[in-house]
């Protein structure tokens, strides 16, 4: 569905991608995580269609995005993480824009917009800001196109907010589709996540299941540095209040919960022991 071959681009003189592949082919909730600059934005907006590519080549349900063909608009949605809407009510936005998306369901945009507690009949310039972006993503859900883009959903959203995202995130029918994530809140998102992709240093560092990352990586807590010297495959650790949070190679055989927070911390400050480890208890999985 998403296939990215030998990507560059770049603004000016600051190179952002260069010979960055990715292939996406399964349905699924995938977490795009990278630090400040590493290029998120970027990329969801190259497949959408909104820049273009200096070289490479980008393929998203069979179609160039630069050339932006009637079935390629038709088949992806974006939600930038700032936007301007018009002075429309939910119901007249979706009157006038759902004809564009073969896919799209009025009673879902209804029972999405219920969910968020967003009055259909209320005009935008009406809304906060965090009830526009509920009411803006109510529509993007509703669109169900194979592709959908969302850039820090859970910004500007209260705490009741993000909740009522995560639950129509973890619906069956959005799990359809392939929905890609650009977050740096990990800590909202993990339990919807079903894939991880961490960018840096303009390439792709990790592509990994969630239930990869369970097997073969333990994250946890030690009381104090007695306990931390006693974990086995040590990889990462850093203070929390008094204790020391942790991420070492998972060799119990049993998968454990994965706190993507710590994770996102661990890749940015130790990659190549994470990468490693991870490496080689694939290699292992292998041969057994």
């Amino acid at each position: 569905m998403i296939s990215i071959r030998n990507l560059s681009f770049g603004y000016r003189k600051t190179q952002l991608y260069k010979d960055f592949s990715l292939e996406l082919s399964e349905p699924g909730v995938y977490g795009l995580f990278g630090r400040n600059g590493s290029g998120k934005s970027t990329l969801l907006m190259l497949l959408a269609g909104l820049l273009f590519p200096r070289g490479g080549k980008i393929a998203l349900q069979g179609h160039s995005p630069a050339q932006r063909h009637p079935d390629f608009l038709a088949s992806v949605y974006i939600v930038p993480e700032e936007f301007h809407l018009p002075d429309l009510k939910p119901a007249r936005l979706a009157e006038t824009q759902s004809e564009f998306y073969p896919n799209f369901s009025r009673a879902a945009f209804d029972e999405y917009l219920r969910i968020f507690e967003v009055p259909a009949e209320q005009g935008f310039g009406e809304m906060s800001l965090g009830q526009k972006k509920k009411a803006a993503m109510a529509f993007a859900l509703a669109t169900f196109t194979p592709v959908l883009l969302l850039d820090e959903p859970t910004n500007g959203l209260d705490i009741i907010g993000r909740d009522q995202f995560k639950a129509i995130m973890a619906r069956e029918e959005q799990r359809r589709r392939i929905v890609l994530i650009s977050t740096h809140q990990a800590h909202d998102l993990e339990r919807i996540m079903s894939h991880i992709l961490f960018i840096d240093g303009a390439s792709l560092a990790l592509s990994a299941p969630m239930t990869e990352l369970a097997r073969h990586l333990r994250m946890g807590v030690a009381r104090d540095v007695q306990e931390l010297a006693a974990v086995e495959g040590l990889i990462h650790s850093e203070a929390v209040g008094e204790q020391i949070a942790y991420v070492a190679v998972n060799r119990s055989g049993q998968p454990g919960a994965v706190h993507l927070e710590l994770l996102y911390r661990a890749l940015s400050l130790a990659k190549s022991d994470v990468i490693a480890a991870l490496d080689a208890r694939r290699q292992e999985a292998a041969h057994v």
